[in-house]
């Protein structure tokens, strides 16, 4: 039995450890592309714990309800994960705006339920980010990433201008859950989404009103599928011209600092 005790224990530190070690690299908004380290410890997580179970079954003791808790939270934990990522790849091509174009204005809400419009972005550059919703521990991250560059963005004069699915109520829960100082636009009916082509239909998701908070990041408590934003970048000058667009493949991916500090160098100049 004390074999199927060290497999429940190795399989539920091995599954800790690589989960600690990917979400820690989520929280500086740098996910691997190819979480290799994560994906072996989840496997091996799974399989250990498969093993101390079947183990544990041969050799029946008392302390067989312990290896079935430490063994089951690393089989569900790995096989949720994996069954999450297999769902990271994101739907583009029907993005309707391209550089070079004016930007399509809109109205919309902001997190204190007033009716947001475009109109007062004229002369302003902008940098308009369309994100999934404040339950994704990705979007969490790059826009807490925005908040901590708001010096550079300020030197180049850049307002964020930030939009998801989520309603007005839910953005002013993840302004204050995450300390963000920055503005949140509601589209719950993804009129806006739709509107510049960058709708992700029946994507897995979750209800940003139902999450936990672990190491900083949101976790949703239960996942769905429906239509939210693909996660999109876009810089645009102060005569309202698109000067640059960021879209991933997989939704975890987003441009870091650096990439987004090297694209205000290439399009603006600093405010003096």
């Amino acid at each position: 039995m004390y074999s199927a005790i060290a497999l429940s224990l190795l399989g539920f530190s091995t599954t800790v450890i690589g989960s600690l070690h990917y979400f820690l690299k989520v929280k500086k908004n740098k996910p691997p592309k190819n979480p290799i380290i994560l994906m072996l410890a989840l496997a091996a997580g799974v399989l250990l714990g498969l093993g101390a179970i079947i183990s544990g079954i041969i050799n029946m003791h008392w302390s067989f309800v312990f290896v079935v808790l430490m063994s089951s939270f690393s089989i569900f934990l790995g096989g949720k994960f994996i069954w999450v990522f297999s769902q990271k790849d994101t739907p583009l091509g029907d993005i309707e705006v391209a550089i070079g174009d004016k930007f399509p204005q809109f109205e919309s809400t902001t997190y204190d339920n007033e009716i947001y419009s475009t109109d007062d972005l004229k002369n302003q550059r902008v940098l308009l980010k369309f994100y999934r919703g404040a339950w994704c521990p990705y979007c969490s991250a790059e826009l807490k990433m925005f908040n901590d560059m708001k010096p550079t963005l300020d030197r180049y004069g850049v307002k964020v201008v930030a939009l998801s699915g989520d309603t007005a109520e839910q953005a002013k829960m993840h302004i204050e859950r995450d300390s963000l100082d920055l503005l949140l636009l509601s589209d719950p009916e993804l009129k806006v989404v739709k509107q510049y082509g960058v709708e992700h239909h029946k994507a897995l998701g979750a209800d940003s009103s139902k999450t936990k908070t672990v190491l900083g990041l949101p976790f949703p408590t239960s996942f769905e599928y429906k239509s939210m934003s693909i996660p999109t970048s876009i810089l645009i000058d102060e005569h309202g011209v698109i000067q640059w667009i960021d879209q991933s493949e997989d939704y975890r991916l987003r441009a870091s600092e650096e990439r987004l500090t090297q694209a205000l160098r290439n399009v603006f100049t600093i405010n003096k």
